[in-house]
């Protein structure tokens, strides 16, 4: 094992998770601004998601669907997998 954590693109994420990628780079640019992302030119990165970023956009597409704002989606997925981590 190489010690190098699995990544995925934001197609990958798109598929998996079923949020359209317009959806989930309007998040990223906005309020997950914590995703990593690649240089892959002189003018163009592309993001690369964690299984832990995966798990926080599926809680918050979980709490979108309840009705709540996206800033609140936000602040609750993270308080969820931050008592998970407990």
């Amino acid at each position: 094992m190489n010690g190098k954590e699995e990544t995925y693109s934001i197609g990958q994420v798109a598929k998996v998770v079923g949020v359209p990628k317009y959806k989930l780079r309007h998040w990223c640019d906005r309020h997950l601004n914590h995703i990593k992302r690649i240089r892959v030119g002189d003018n163009q990165s592309h993001r690369r998601f964690t299984e832990q970023d995966v798990e926080l956009i599926r809680h918050i597409k979980e709490y979108r669907q309840k009705g709540f704002t996206l800033e609140a989606a936000i602040e609750r997925a993270r308080k969820d997998l931050m008592e998970e981590e407990i």
